[in-house]
């Protein structure tokens, strides 16, 4: 890891604006002064008009590393916020169409972008679809290359960030996210029942036909908008299963809000009693607190199914 030195934590407006060498929070709402670190050289830059833009300028640090871009935002239903890369001489590079998830909850995404991108000098800019941003937080960051061994069943990963979280390259990339495929190891199955994001409060049902009896079973789901202190459970053929278990983020993750409630993905994972699932159709219902808003997405079942 870099030898990270803090050059700044300073409370402005009830947020907090933090500076160091090696990654910059920002946020547009706050007031008062802020300091840079050297490869901000100027001020973000806000763009009133009819799409609404927040630009940062970078200068490449001296080392080839990549930069990491965290976005913490409001979705609307049926706008966007776009990401691109402006070179020196004004040409912009899109990288990502629309960050938004079409769930309509705040939300948060990353981005990495590849020093073979950049160039050079530029900027980092937001483009909204209204004359509002709807940008909470923004964070960008550093990282270096490095040399990971993976395991044949293990997807290549573009980006390890603070805290271990792991983002495999379709994640950081600014294309649509797509289901994971379909896996067998021996006669364990690994299958994506969801293709999307999904608002799941109103207690949406999800079919999985099974073809043979399992002798083990588990579920992993991302949540979003489950509160920290929250109870998300999970309903078999309308049998509770059981509380899953959710994961709590590094308290270094951008997604923590100054009132200490977390916008984001979590990871939630919960081991099935088999004796639940039946051959055929099968069907698995989410619930969170009452009067919550929620979504999920990747939402994986693996079976182990018994031998023949």
């Amino acid at each position: 890891m870099l030898a990270r030195t803090i050059l700044l934590a300073l409370a402005i407006g009830g947020a907090v604006a933090a500076a160091r060498a090696d990654y910059f929070n920002f946020d547009p709402t706050a007031t008062g002064h802020v300091t840079y670190p050297s490869w901000v050289p100027t001020r973000p830059v806000a763009t009133p008009r009819e799409h609404a833009e927040l630009a940062f300028p970078i200068q490449p640090v001296s080392n080839d590393y990549d930069l990491v871009l965290t976005v913490v935002f409001q979705e609307e239903l049926g706008a966007f916020l776009s990401v691109y890369w402006q070179d020196g001489d004004g040409n912009r590079q899109l990288l990502c169409p629309n960050l938004f998830e079409n769930i309509s909850l705040v939300n948060q995404r990353t981005l990495l972008i590849s020093r073979a991108i950049m160039g050079g000098p530029g900027n980092v800019i937001l483009q909204s679809s209204q004359r509002v941003l709807n940008v909470i937080r923004v964070r960008l960051e550093w990282a270096r290359p490095g040399v990971v061994r993976l395991v044949d069943s293990v997807p290549n990963g573009a980006l390890i960030a603070t805290g271990g979280k792991f983002y495999a390259a379709e994640e950081v990339d600014g294309t649509p996210l797509t289901p994971v495929a379909d896996d067998w190891q021996g006669t364990t199955l690994m299958t994506s029942v969801t293709d999307q994001a999904e608002r799941v409060e109103q207690g949406v049902v999800f079919p999985v036909v099974i073809d043979a009896k399992v002798r083990r079973a588990r579920v992993e789901v991302l949540v979003n908008g489950l509160p920290l202190d929250g109870i998300f459970r999970l309903w078999v053929n309308r049998q509770l299963a059981g509380t899953l278990s959710v994961d709590v983020p590094d308290l270094n993750d951008p997604g923590y809000s100054p009132d200490g409630t977390f916008i984001g993905w979590r990871k939630a994972v919960l081991l099935l009693a088999p004796s639940l699932l039946v051959v055929g159709e099968n069907t698995f219902q989410f619930e969170g607190p009452a009067n919550q808003s929620l979504a999920i997405r990747d939402f994986l079942l693996q079976l182990t199914y018994t031998a023949n």
